[in-house]
């Protein structure tokens, strides 16, 4: 599972980097938490789940105590941290100098990741229209990135998250001409439209990892055949990564009619229909 499935019990909690890079900020200050950080490994490990993601606004501090605390819950709770989820960091800027910033954030998330024992870091070029310059900067960055990455033992993934990456075509194409080993987190529910099931089968065969989005009625019964199709297109791919079980939308169906964890072994049942195996 991820830290974004969460992200409303952590009362929508959201901090980023302060400038000098040795604390964060609140850009949402948390209300109404019902469950914090700390406790999340030993959350889900009540529930059978032994791998997750964290996003990195989740994280409260950046403080060497209190990643090694964080550190210890997941050691103690037996669970795998595969990714820190870095949203932060525009990537594509054509300007070298506002380039170097973004990319420095980025560096010091990964950092981060590795004080943590992270498998490994997701990262995404931006929110920017692909063109020639833009795709030239994403590939630099992710050139620089990588070698940093593996300079930490973290392994480099991106995902198809934000404008840049929206495309498949744009998505394969930054991997390819930064020539360097880059997982893909292929997310159901951000491959939506009419092109979703098209855009699910170019990046299955190169996905190693899925964040796996089911839709819902309003009661919170999922739409269990069109879930299936999507991991259907995943095992014809040969796809045989970790798949974590994000939830359900719209949100509110699942919160209020029957709940995050119902909705979860829902998920749980037909990757396991699919991809055959127990918990």
């Amino acid at each position: 599972m991820s830290s974004w499935t969460f992200h409303e019990a952590f009362g929508c909690l959201w901090n980023e980097l302060h400038p000098n890079g040795k604390k964060v900020i609140p850009k949402n200050v948390a209300t109404s938490a019902s469950l914090d950080l700390l406790s999340l490994p030993r959350e889900v490990a009540s529930h059978d789940i032994k791998t997750i993601d964290i996003c990195h606004f989740h994280l409260p501090s950046i403080d060497a105590t209190f990643l090694e605390e964080l550190k210890g819950a997941l050691a103690e709770a037996d669970v795998e941290l595969v990714q820190l989820l870095i949203d932060s960091g525009e990537l594509c800027k054509p300007d070298p100098e506002a380039s170097r910033d973004q990319i420095e954030i980025v560096k010091r998330w990964m950092e981060v990741a590795s004080q943590l024992g992270a498998t490994g870091v997701r990262y995404v070029p931006g929110a920017a229209t692909p063109s020639a310059e833009t795709i030239g900067a994403s590939v630099k960055a992710f050139r620089e990135l990588a070698d940093f990455a593996n300079s930490l033992a973290l392994e480099p993934a991106t995902e198809n998250f934000k404008n840049m990456n929206q495309l498949p075509g744009t998505l394969l194409e930054i991997i390819d001409l930064s020539e360097r080993s880059y997982g893909l987190v292929a997310d159901f529910g951000n491959a939506s439209g009419p092109d979703k099931y098209l855009t699910l089968s170019k990046l299955m065969p190169r996905a190693t990892s899925i964040h796996a989005w089911a839709n819902c009625d309003d009661n919170g019964i999922i739409d269990r055949a069109e879930f299936r199709h999507c991991l259907e297109i995943a095992l014809d791919s040969g796809f045989d990564g970790p798949i974590l079980l994000l939830g359900a939308r719209p949100p509110d169906a699942v919160k209020h009619k029957r709940g995050l964890w119902q909705v979860t072994n829902d998920l749980w049942d037909e990757v396991e229909s699919v991809f055959g195996g127990t918990r």
